[in-house]
């Protein structure tokens, strides 16, 4: 489908992991990290458009799509997705690269950059928070604990069952905005989606990372983010960092932003009004566009 682009598969941490590339080795590393319900193909227009510039690689993080995971949901745990990063990284022959991450990618990518910086040119989150501020957001903001409240829905007893039940339909919906199903959406992109869903344990992974993470609202007899302490010195980005975010998002408010800079010095923050959680898809070539700027202007990468 997709004929630039190349796919690889190598052991990580006692996996084995698939990741695809576009452009070539040597050139400067562009590391793609995708979130929920999705794998590498939410990237396959960016890798495509900066595979000529720079070696572009998306990887199926662990469980998902073609990337092998653990029955343990401790085995989804961050500093197991860190380590994923890392070892990648290292399996590519690179010291440095940017790190791009949208939704949990985006989550994975930021705590990569708080761990170990070095490790890093630059951060892109796209749609995704800074753990300390979502914690924050989770545990003040009555309207993000709503807008998250999907996650406790995740990580109960019988939710993989009735989330891949009618051929996918809760996660298919995820993708609508205003109850409409959006443009890019497809039948091909479609066929996508539901080849990567129906892979043995691919969905169940994927709630496993909720499952693993206690950054969740409140529910009965759970304290959820509220139980969460953070090292107040271990939660400074040093990276440079882009954060893209569409306005519209409707599962992460913009709540979400305020205060950011006091986690990030060295920070560039740009909104797309009339984007959802989504915006890689719907605003792909301003993705990118974005993209391109912050790496022309912020790092010496090019």
């Amino acid at each position: 489908m997709h004929a630039d682009i190349r796919h690889h598969h190598v052991m990580l941490n006692g996996f084995d992991m698939h990741y695809a590339s576009c452009g070539e080795p040597g050139h400067p590393l562009l590391l793609f990290v995708h979130g929920f319900p999705e794998s590498w193909q939410a990237w396959h227009h960016q890798l495509e458009a900066f595979g000529s510039h720079y070696y572009a690689v998306a990887l199926d993080t662990r469980g998902i799509n073609e990337s092998a995971g653990p029955v343990d949901v401790k085995g989804y745990r961050a500093g197991h997705m860190v380590a994923d990063v890392l070892a990648l990284i290292d399996h590519l022959g690179y010291p440095q690269c940017v790190l791009v991450g949208h939704d949990w990618g985006g989550a994975i990518a930021c705590a990569v950059a708080l761990a170990h910086p070095a490790r890093l040119h630059g951060l892109v989150m796209i749609n995704a928070v800074h753990p300390a501020i979502y914690r924050r957001e989770l545990v003040e903001s009555p309207a993000q604990q709503a807008a998250s409240a999907y996650m406790n829905f995740f990580i109960s007893d019988g939710a993989l069952a009735q989330i891949c039940a009618n051929d996918f339909a809760y996660l298919f919906g995820m993708f609508a905005q205003d109850g409409q199903q959006p443009e890019w959406l497809d039948a091909p992109t479609q066929a996508d989606y539901r080849h990567s869903w129906s892979r043995p344990g691919s969905v169940r992974a994927g709630l496993d990372y909720y499952r693993a993470s206690p950054l969740h609202p409140a529910a009965l007899g759970d304290s959820g983010a509220a139980g969460v302490v953070f090292d107040p010195a271990a939660m400074t980005l040093s990276v440079p960092t882009l954060v893209i975010w569409g306005e519209r998002d409707r599962f992460l408010l913009t709540g979400c932003l305020d205060g950011l800079r006091q986690f990030a010095p060295d920070l560039r923050i740009e909104r797309i009004p009339d984007g959802s959680h989504w915006i890689i898809h719907e605003h792909g070539p301003r993705v990118n566009q974005l993209i391109s700027e912050f790496l022309n202007d912020r790092l010496d990468t090019a």
